[in-house]
C-alpha cells in the first residue's frame, strides 16, 4: 500500500521558491518508490505539493536525498501543514509526532470501525 502526501506552503520568495520546486521535480524523476510528485499554485504566494511513494522506505529516502533543497525551501516559504496518508512506519510516525503541522492519516479498513 502506497504513501501519499499533501502539503502546503505560504510562499515568501516565489521567483527563489520556483528555482526549488523545479530542483526537487528533477531529482524525483530519479527516485525508485517515487510514484507521483506534482506541484499546484493557487496564486504567487500559495504552493501545494502532492507526492505519493510505494512505500515508507521510498518517502524517507526521498527527504533524505532532497535534505539541502528542503532546507533551501524552507527559507523562501513556510510550511503550513503537512498530510501523510497510509502505513507511515515508526519513522515517519515519530516524526509526524514531533512535528505540531503535521498529521498522520491511517487508511480504514473495508468493514472496519472509523475509530
Amino acid at each position: 500500500m502506497t504513501i501519499l502526501v499533501r502539503a502546503r506552503f505560504d510562499v515568501r520568495d516565489p521567483a527563489a521558491f520556483e528555482q526549488v520546486v523545479h530542483a526537487l521535480r528533477e531529482q524525483v524523476k530519479d527516485e525508485p518508490g517515487t510514484l507521483a510528485y506534482r506541484w499546484f499554485a493557487a496564486d504567487a504566494g500559495s504552493c501545494l505539493v502532492l507526492e505519493e511513494y510505494a512505500d515508507a522506505a521510498a518517502a524517507l529516502a526521498h527527504n533524505e536525498r532532497g535534505a539541502e533543497l528542503l532546507e533551501r525551501a524552507s527559507r523562501h516559504a513556510e510550511m503550513i501543514y503537512v498530510e501523510l496518508y497510509g502505513p507511515i512506519g515508526p519513522e515517519l510516525d515519530a516524526w509526524v509526532r514531533s512535528n505540531p503541522r503535521a498529521t498522520a492519516y491511517a487508511e480504514i479498513p473495508e468493514g472496519a470501525p472509523m475509530l
